[in-house]
């Protein structure tokens, strides 16, 4: 004989969950629609990106904007000395380039200069490296720039160092 079913008077009590509480699959579409994108994943959207997109190059930089003093100022300035003919002959991406380590590489000196003992070897690896992104540089004339704009560095900061005392 079939037994019958018969509803239990407290099952109708229990209250049923509302529709307006948010399911797992709405958070996820909230997530995603949000604009902020935390610093961690940028590296996994760039990937996606690169993989929907091969033939398109993406580089996610931070520029950090600092005032220049004077000093790197006129250490940017020997630097350039005499570069303007071969900085119009580089490719626009090398241009760039060496435009970005040129201003990071006048930081440095000037954070060497300011010490009480300068290391010079320091500052000629600098100027150093700096010119070597130049395709093509000649070893003398590697070697000669080098040694031209170290020593008008150090003219410099002996400049500066008697002006402070």
């Amino acid at each position: 004989m079939p037994h019958e079913i018969k509803e239990h008077p407290i099952s109708s009590e229990i209250p049923q969950p509302e529709s307006s509480l948010e399911t797992p699959s709405s958070l996820e579409k909230k997530e995603q629609e949000s604009k902020f994108i935390e610093p961690a994943k940028t590296d996994e959207i760039l990937k996606k990106i690169k993989k929907a997109l091969p033939g398109i190059k993406t580089k996610l930089t931070t520029t950090i904007v600092k005032e220049k003093s004077q000093t790197v100022k006129e250490i940017e300035n020997i630097l350039s000395e005499d570069m303007n003919e071969i900085y119009q002959n580089l490719s626009p991406d090398i241009k760039q380039e060496f435009k970005r380590r040129g201003e990071e590489t006048a930081f440095k000196i000037e954070q060497l200069i300011c010490q009480v003992k300068i290391a010079v070897y320091k500052i000629v690896d600098l100027i150093k490296q700096w010119l070597l992104i130049v395709p093509g540089v000649n070893k003398f004339f590697l070697e000669q720039e080098t040694k031209i704009k170290t020593d008008k560095i150090l003219a410099l900061s002996e400049k500066e160092k008697k002006n402070k005392v």
